[in-house]
């Protein structure tokens, strides 16, 4: 691959904004599936388990996914899979029926996995070595903003139109992000393949962070995938899009306001205030009855996660040698699979049960216990490996 200089170069643009429409359409279809199956008729904990199988099939597609991009030309892989993911969508208008829901779900798992772990693997593969963690970061906000832009579309599409709509935009979103991509034009040497192997596609310096991040995003899926039905519970659902509109302007805030000390390497106060942040916010959805409750629910929920999601990613990238990364993300990611499912899968059943706004307020559990994980062991264990990639001198070039 050329040198490169600087953290913003073309490819690196072009990676963020496919990243950023990739996501956006992913997130776009999280609200819209719960609303989409009532209205077919699906209801209680079979949404639950429609959100879930995604999650369920990117579980054990990922460690595949790390050696397809460890193995094989990663760019050409991300063009064939994100191609494969356009196709979700319009799937969901094509069969309405519970049990087929489920199988376009794991189809969208399994090719998902790639492509979530792809993009990141070749932005960092498009920085300059000794900024990488830097450009990681910046990266990784494309995370934050299509969780929050993406449902925001989606919601706003499907309250003016339809659920079939909305699923026909996201469509249309990968389809732009298809081409963007190509544009990208990413050259790779050959790779020598080698046989896939199971412990080979799993890269076991990444577990604290997976399971770190694993705890922090439960709560995540729970609001992603039921604030839509909450909203209709508390006829808030003229409310409900601004609600995400809020959750980005609190993601960009914490961006600005946090960026500095992220690459300064001052982490631990910023974990600290953002579980703060987001352990009051939960357990404030006890007490929501109003619009403007709503909304700087959403404002904090963005603050929290503005800081988390790019902090960890870096966290992985800034301590994984250029020949790793791949499996590396791939098995970072496993944290929001796992996390986002179990926190869907969840709410599903506390409907029926205790309710939705009790439940969102017990799923701040996870973030005290993500906290505690953090403290006793992943900090340390950052700096540790930070150390020892310093001390072995700078990563490699894939």
């Amino acid at each position: 691959m050329e040198k490169i200089t600087k953290i913003w170069n073309k490819k690196f643009v072009l990676l963020f904004i496919t990243n950023l429409l990739v996501l956006a359409a992913f997130y776009a279809s999280i609200p819209i599936i719960p609303v989409y199956c009532q209205e077919i008729g699906i209801t209680g904990s079979k949404v639950g388990i429609v959100l879930t199988a995604m999650s369920i099939a990117t579980i054990l597609f990922r460690p595949i996914a790390g050696y397809l991009l460890d193995n094989f030309n990663r760019y050409h892989v991300y063009l064939v899979f994100l191609a494969l993911f356009c196709l979700s969508f319009p799937a969901f208008i094509a069969f309405p029926i519970f049990a087929i829901l489920i199988i376009i779900r794991l189809y969208m798992g399994a090719v998902y996995s790639v492509c979530g772990s792809a993009t990141m693997t070749l932005a960092s593969d498009v920085l300059p070595t000794t900024k990488i963690t830097e450009g990681i970061s910046r990266f990784a906000f494309t995370i934050s903003i299509g969780m929050a832009v993406g449902p925001y579309v989606g919601i706003q599409v499907q309250n003016y139109m339809s659920s079939q709509a909305s699923f026909l935009t996201a469509f249309g979103i990968t389809v732009a992000a298809f081409i963007c991509v190509a544009c990208c034009r990413i050259r790779y040497p050959k790779v020598q393949r080698k046989k896939f192997s199971l412990s080979d596609s799993i890269y076991k310096p990444a577990f604290p962070f997976m399971f770190n991040m694993m705890f922090l995003m439960i709560p995540y899926g729970a609001v992603i995938a039921y604030s839509s039905i909450l909203a209709q519970e508390k006829n808030l659902t003229s409310v409900l899009p601004y609600f995400y509109i809020f959750l980005v302007v609190g993601m960009l805030l914490s961006k600005l306001s946090t960026q500095k000390m992220i690459d300064a390497g001052n982490h631990r106060v910023l974990v600290y205030v953002s579980l703060v942040i987001l352990i009051i916010t939960m357990i404030s959805y006890v007490f929501l009855n109003t619009g403007i409750h709503l909304l700087i629910a959403g404002f904090l929920f963005g603050l929290g996660y503005g800081i988390l999601q790019p902090l960890f990613q870096s966290f992985v990238t800034g301590t994984t040698p250029a020949p790793k990364r791949g499996v590396a993300n791939a098995t970072y990611m496993l944290s929001y699979d796992i996390g986002i499912g179990i926190g869907s899968l969840l709410m599903g059943f506390m409907q029926e049960s205790i309710g939705l706004s009790i439940g969102f307020a017990l799923t701040a559990i996870a973030y005290v216990i993500g906290g505690i994980i953090y403290v006793a062991h992943v900090d340390r264990y950052y700096r540790k490996m930070k150390g020892t990639v310093t001390a072995g001198g700078k990563l490699s070039e894939s």
